[in-house]
């Protein structure tokens, strides 16, 4: 959850217990690991709530929505499973003002995250149901030709598996992330076994390229917090800075601890991951790597699916494995393409090339 108060506002205290719990991102940890191996695929659905509003419930229905649609589609193309993890905007406390705003913030924040649990788990919306959607999308896309093979191959993998007496299939139960600004200094109490601490208001944490320096306040906080966490990197971002940051946030070197979040830019990124991607593989951390072409080619709708390709085929080149794609929280409009425009552009491609698995990377022979 992202909050943009001076301070966290959600520390758990004797009124307001945590609003997640160790084991759930201790869950993710261990899916975000078999990503970093290249045996699943981190997908993160962007917030469709300004920050500081509050989340309203249709807006979340919707991103858990996309969120389902394309890990039945990704799933199905890379041949992994699929780790969704949405970005839940939380209302903020203001200013210094917060702790008199606590009770409604924690209110709203626990009710964020049953809507969330509830859509994952006690609902677990089947994976037919994410299909018929995805079939309706596909009816209405420019594209139709070209991804109703992807819809129809979908469609007689779920036949056959009912024929044979199969249970239906359910989708997996989201996680949810959030965003440490500046106030996040004090991290949560150590009541788990072993003294670990753990982040009481989102399963995942993110640094923003703003805080990407090692001495940055919200890194130092997040080094004391066992939470997967997931870091911004920018075209600007020096490879000084990221080394530092693995050592300060990952000294053990902990598969599933550290996801890195790409922005370069269709112009840059061919230039800039490979050396990237080298210098991290030399520290042995062994860390998630994602995509995010939108931020840098808003204006550019090819450039979105220019440098999504490009980040895909430069891993496999290097060895390495691309393990996760960032969805944006709107829909595409002036030819813009959409968080489903980019996931159908990606499977189709992976089926289109006579590879199941292409994320997966294949090492380059000695």
């Amino acid at each position: 959850m992202n909050h943009t108060e001076t301070g966290t506002g959600t520390e758990p205290d004797a009124a307001h217990p945590p609003l997640t719990w160790p084991g759930e991102a201790e869950e993710l940890c261990g899916k975000l690991a078999a990503a970093a191996r290249g045996e699943a695929f981190l997908l993160h659905a962007g917030s469709g709530t300004p920050p500081g509003a509050v989340p309203r419930a249709e807006h979340i229905t919707r991103q858990l929505t996309v969120l389902a649609q394309g890990t039945v589609v990704l799933s199905y193309a890379l041949g992994v499973p699929v780790v969704p993890v949405a970005e839940i905007h939380a209302p903020p406390a203001e200013g210094r003002t917060g702790p008199a705003r606590l009770p409604d913030v924690h209110r709203a924040s626990a009710m964020t995250l049953n809507l969330v649990r509830a859509f994952g788990s006690e609902v677990r919306p089947e994976v037919s149901w994410a299909h018929e959607l995805n079939r309706a999308f596909v009816a209405n896309s420019p594209e139709r030709a070209r991804y109703e093979p992807l819809t129809g191959g979908i469609g007689s993998a779920l036949s056959f598996l009912h024929a044979c007496g199969g249970r239906p299939a359910l989708l997996p139960r989201p996680a949810v992330s959030r965003t440490a600004l500046a106030g996040d200094s004090a991290p949560p109490p150590a009541d788990v076994p072993g003294g670990d601490r753990w982040d009481p208001v989102g399963h995942m944490v993110w640094l923003p390229h703003s805080s990407v320096g090692a001495d940055h306040v919200p890194a130092g906080a997040v080094a004391r917090v066992s939470n997967p966490v997931g870091v911004v990197v920018e075209a600007e971002t020096t490879h000084d800075a990221v080394l530092a940051l693995i050592d300060r946030l990952d000294p053990e070197r902990s598969a599933g601890r550290l996801t890195f979040l790409t922005r370069f830019g269709a112009d840059r990124v061919t230039d800039v991951l490979p050396e990237l991607v080298q210098k991290v593989a030399s520290t042995e951390a062994d860390v998630v790597w994602a995509c995010d072409p939108w931020h840098r080619n808003r204006r550019d709708p090819a450039g979105v699916l220019a440098e999504a390709g490009a980040f895909v085929a430069l891993h496999r080149t290097l060895g390495t494995h691309a393990g996760g794609l960032h969805l944006p929280p709107e829909e595409g409009a002036d030819g813009r393409p959409g968080a489903l425009d980019l996931v159908f552009a990606l499977a189709t491609a992976v089926t289109d090339g006579g590879s199941h698995s292409p994320m997966t990377a294949t090492p380059i022979a000695e």
